[in-house]
């Protein structure tokens, strides 16, 4: 697909002049913002120009969402930490596979591995409010009634949520192929 076009539900379209003119000052204007936003969450390399890339593909394909968008630059920060958290999990996942031909190979040997931040790697999958209850839960051990009491509401009310954010998160996981 070229810069001139973009997709439209299946079907390719070419960009209106003023479209194009938008897209190219919104570029200008947000592209070294979303560059220092993504060293600043710590990532360098070839990696960090492919997803500013995939981030402006996207906001081609959605300019209509875009244009009505009340605040652009957070719009495509939302969309830069989606195209990451989608990077990152497939990584992940590679990462997974080749871990247990190693270790199939190596014969029980363990691997050693920094285990990528769950708030990048899950982001855009469930709300924010869902992803921090599970990592709350699962990741940072708080209990059910210390997460109830922090969010104003029942213990049973708390489970509730807890299993409901659980299976949103791995609903998001099989639809995207994660699972």
């Amino acid at each position: 697909m070229s810069i001139g076009e973009k997709e439209d539900t299946g079907d390719l379209r070419r960009l209106e002049a003023a479209e194009r003119e938008y897209l190219h000052a919104l570029c200008l204007d947000h592209y070294p913002a979303l560059r220092r936003y993504v060293y600043n969450l710590g990532f360098r390399g070839e990696a960090v120009d492919d997803w500013l890339q995939e981030t402006f593909l996207v906001a081609i394909r959605r300019v209509d969402d875009l244009r009505k968008s009340d605040n652009p630059r957070a719009f495509l920060i939302r969309v830069l930490r989606n195209v990451i958290g989608h990077q990152l999990r497939s990584m992940k996942y590679a990462e997974q596979i080749a871990e247990k031909l190693r270790a199939e190979a190596l014969a029980g040997r363990e691997a050693c591995r920094d285990e990528p931040d769950p708030e990048i790697l899950y982001r855009g999958l469930v709300s924010d409010g869902e992803l921090r209850l599970l990592i709350r839960f699962y990741l940072e051990g708080w209990s059910q009634k210390d997460l109830a009491r922090e969010l104003g509401i029942d213990p049973g009310a708390c489970n509730t949520r807890i299993q409901r954010a659980k299976a949103h998160l791995r609903a998001a996981m099989k639809r995207d192929g994660l699972l």
